[in-house]
């Protein structure tokens, strides 16, 4: 008996230590891509998410990058194909890395407003949820300031719980970060530092 009651707190205390550790590889993940602030909270089937974040890039370089959305390749997302463009406005078809493998084609339909340093992206007939984000940049010299915000409405429940929602959300928003800084071949510290090992 005390053997099965010390095999079971290893255990336990295994389990809370990997945890604390993905949390904390989480938070220092989203620090590298330059992600300052998040809240994210909902309402029923509705979400609302707001983040800022600083990219050490140009204010226009970061708005082509995100502009050229089709150049985005990332562990995350797959493939991008322009289904049309016109304007200032531009839909895409997304391949995006779902749960086990799968890819998941999302379109999105982009505006881009140069003139007010604002990009709109939203969701086209996309069955599981109705998606509005905004990207608000301001200059600041040898940097940009990203002012994001995102308005989800789930058309179908999701049967899990609401911190899984927000890690999901949190995902997508740092994995843009971090496609961001590849396409505009930012280096972050931990790529700096593992330059130096030998």
């Amino acid at each position: 008996m005390k053997t099965s009651v010390k095999i079971l707190g290893g255990v336990i205390v295994l389990a809370v230590v990997a945890i604390v550790g993905w949390h904390y590889y989480q938070i220092h993940r989203a620090r590298q891509a330059g992600l300052l602030t998040e809240n994210i909270t909902h309402d029923g089937d509705n979400w609302k998410a707001d983040f800022t974040a600083r990219i050490p890039a140009p204010e226009q370089t970061v708005f082509d990058a995100i502009k050229n959305v089709e150049n985005t390749h990332s562990d995350q997302v797959k493939a991008v194909r322009v289904v049309s463009q016109s304007g200032n406005k531009k839909t895409v078809d997304m391949d995006i890395a779902g749960p086990a493998g799968q890819t998941i084609t999302t379109e999105l339909q982009f505006e881009y407003l140069p003139d007010e340093k604002k990009i709109i992206s939203t969701t086209v007939n996309n069955p599981m949820f109705d998606t509005q984000s905004v990207y608000q940049l301001s200059d600041e010299g040898a940097g940009t300031f990203i002012d994001y915000h995102q308005n989800t409405h789930m058309l179908q429940s999701l049967p899990v719980p609401d911190g899984v929602v927000k890690q999901v959300i949190r995902g997508i928003f740092v994995a843009q970060l971090e496609t961001l800084q590849k396409t505009l071949h930012i280096k972050t510290t931990d790529d700096i530092d593992s330059d130096d090992d030998p």
